[in-house]
């Protein structure tokens, strides 16, 4: 059960958020769980938001420390910074780990209700919710992430290693189990990798991921967001003309993920049948990763072209020779 020995840890990291921090430090401060630590990293920010920070610190106990990013810059990279520090901190009477952007809002019982889904779990594990969408000027869209693509990836957690569409890292949360379990060194930051499709991928292999079907998160759209909105293109045509018009785009997503999915399991402790063909597949491309496909019914999405596309770009081994895969696994 959850008692007052119950303790959680936010990581967030922030650049140039001085028109949205205050919002999402007042969501933080009103959630119905309070025994909660936050850290954070900012990328160099160069408007008010350190000061914004240094305020709401000296007014919180709860906020900890600002870390002040040098190195291996960009949204993804500042996350590791954050996550690494905590890594290296004595962080033992943690049990619950949460990771929150800058400009969101969350829900006053999002935390609550995470620890509520994750606390009977004797395995590691990471649950997450679904998003409501507003706008720049915090104007509810009635729109949920749920209503423009499939982010329920529990009925085959191993999507989760061909997509990034699934778990959005400012809803999710997870046990002290799973964080012993994830690697991050001072070079994490460099490859660039998603840190929420990361930690979701140790799930997968090693423990439990459950979904939460409500929203939990306001998800401001600013128009500058590091994770864009899927798209509804218009059924099969739509769908192709895109193909068509962002085939390098689209080939350059399909060789990041593969080269994220290397990343993962060279510093995976203990290897899985899943892995290793896994790591097989990528490398071979060709028929070797259509029949791993087949085998582990890997569907990304609803889509029949979209899924066609997964295949073919496997199969013809587009992906290999591109810059952002092989600069990743070198």
């Amino acid at each position: 059960m959850v008692t007052s020995q119950t303790k959680a840890v936010i990581m967030m990291t922030t650049y140039n958020g001085e028109k949205y921090i205050e919002q999402q430090l007042d969501s933080l401060i009103e959630q119905t769980f309070k025994n909660w630590d936050l850290y954070i990293s900012d990328d160099g920010s160069n408007d008010q938001t350190i000061q914004i920070l240094e305020r709401y610190m000296s007014q919180d106990h709860r906020i900890k420390k600002i870390l002040h990013h040098s190195d291996h810059h960009g949204a993804f990279n500042n996350f590791y910074n954050v996550i690494y520090y905590v890594k290296s901190i004595s962080n033992e009477h943690y049990q619950y780990f949460f990771y929150c952007d800058q400009d969101d809002i969350w829900d006053k019982r999002k935390m609550a209700t995470e620890i509520e889904c994750l606390r009977k779990e004797k395995k590691p594990a990471l649950c997450y919710s679904d998003l409501e969408l507003i706008t720049g000027e915090g104007i509810d869209t009635n729109n949920k992430m749920s209503d423009f693509t499939d982010i329920d990836v529990t009925d085959n957690p191993y999507n989760l290693f061909f997509s990034y569409r699934y778990i959005w890292g400012t809803t999710m949360a997870h046990n002290r189990l799973l964080w012993d379990q994830i690697y991050v060194d001072k070079n994490t930051g460099k490859y660039n990798i998603s840190h929420d499709n990361y930690i979701g991928k140790y799930a997968a292999i090693m423990g439990q991921i459950s979904f939460i079907n409500q929203p939990l998160v306001f998800y401001r759209r600013t128009g500058n967001n590091v994770s864009g909105t899927p798209g509804k293109y218009g059924g099969k045509f739509g769908i192709l003309k895109r193909l068509f018009t962002k085939l390098p785009q689209i080939i350059n997503q399909h060789a990041s993920v593969y080269s994220d999915d290397l990343y993962f399991i060279k510093h995976l402790d203990k290897h899985t049948i899943f892995t290793n063909e896994l790591a097989e597949a990528i490398r071979r491309g060709g028929l070797t990763s259509l029949k791993f496909l087949k085998k582990y019914k890997i569907q990304t999405s609803q889509s029949k072209i979209s899924n066609l596309s997964i295949r073919l770009i496997l199969m013809s081994k587009v992906y290999k020779r591109t810059i952002t895969f092989n600069r990743k696994i070198l």
